[in-house]
């Protein structure tokens, strides 16, 4: 009799076992370590469940962790720098098309814009990750746009939704690609441009959106390259 019991729990904890989620690795890196792993259930017929899903970096930190209930996004969603400090985070117990709850950090782990009286995302990627944050205080809003990688992409104000003051434009790997003045929209100021290297590519100046006074061209070395005046007659 024992023994029979036995074997019937056994059987139970086998099938249970069955349906615990476990990670299978999807893709990896040319030295084999992983890139993205889904974490999945087995269920009938041998079909595999998604419940889960994680990138990787190439150095071997979690880029982010995801949680899925019937290919729906559910629970906690994570976001992570390469160096493990976590970027973003959002909840999608409440909707799984934007989330809810979400909190970006810099790379330091502190609050991405310390001191506002609110923020709100204005644009996610295809796969739910926040790509433009807006910051309120007071009469200021500050956008942020952000790279794959969460670096900053750009950055600048907007006053009557018109973008207001200095705006920068990062490349992925942090160098600044485009720095640029504006007034009510419009550019008005030095304007900027960069190689991802951080050689200058060309300086310019606009008044009132339109190019003005001698721009200046440079080469791959950072040597001028060539000047033109656009006040010219």
């Amino acid at each position: 009799m024992y023994k029979k019991i036995f074997i019937s729990l056994a059987i139970i904890a086998f099938v249970a076992s069955c349906n615990r989620p476990y990670d299978t690795v999807f893709s990896t890196y040319k030295d084999g370590s992983p890139k993205l792993v889904f974490t999945v259930i087995d269920g009938k017929a041998g079909e595999l469940t998604r419940v889960g899903e994680k990138m990787y970096y190439e150095n071997g930190t979690l880029m982010y962790e995801k949680h899925f209930k019937n290919d729906n996004p559910t629970g906690e969603w994570n976001y992570y720098y390469d160096n493990g400090v976590l970027h973003a985070s959002g909840n999608f117990g409440k909707n799984d098309s934007i989330g809810s709850d979400w909190h970006i950090y810099n790379d330091q782990g502190c609050d991405f814009f310390p001191g506002s009286d609110s923020m709100r995302i204005a644009d996610f990627t295809a796969d739910h990750r926040p790509l433009s944050v807006l910051y309120f205080k007071g009469d200021t809003t500050m956008v942020y746009r952000f790279n794959d990688n969460y670096t900053v992409n750009a950055r600048g104000m907007l006053k009557n939704g018109l973008r207001e003051g200095r705006w920068e434009f990062f490349y992925a790997n942090g160098q600044k690609m485009l720095e640029a003045q504006y007034t009510m929209g419009m550019e008005n100021g030095a304007y900027n441009s960069y190689r991802d290297n951080g050689i200058p590519y060309f300086r310019g100046f606009y008044i009132n959106g339109k190019r003005a006074n001698i721009w200046e061209f440079y080469d791959e070395q950072g040597e001028l390259a060539g000047r033109q005046d656009f006040d010219a007659h």
